[in-house]
């Protein structure tokens, strides 16, 4: 996405519908429901995107989201891109991440074995 401009309020606010669409609840709801940790998880099942989209979407502390993100990973519950993209919210280069095993296998993929 990179030089393309985009309005980054509308992108944050369409990943958290998708969110609490994906959890039947209302926002308020969701953050009383769950923990920020919880939070972070249940969002990124629903939505797959970079650490930084999900945690202003949310409302998430970016500094907790490094520790859960660490967390889900050595658990083996959450799996980061092989490639990097343009992350829409920073406009620099970041994973994206999911929560959710069905999306574990396409993340890992990766376009450079196509060169061969």
């Amino acid at each position: 996405m990179k030089g393309r401009k985009v309005n980054k309020n509308i992108v944050l606010l369409d990943i958290r519908h998708q969110v609490l669409k994906g959890e039947a609840l209302t926002f308020e709801e969701f953050k009383e429901k769950y923990s920020e940790e919880e939070q972070f998880y249940k969002g990124l099942y629903h939505v797959t995107t970079t650490k930084k989209a999900i945690c202003k979407a949310l409302k998430i502390g970016i500094d907790n989201a490094c520790r859960y993100k660490r967390k889900l990973e050595i658990k083996g519950k959450l799996v980061e891109s092989s490639e990097s993209f343009y992350c829409i919210i920073t406009d620099c280069k970041a994973k994206k991440l999911s929560t959710n095993p069905n999306r574990f296998e396409l993340l890992q993929k990766s376009n450079q074995l196509k060169l061969f």
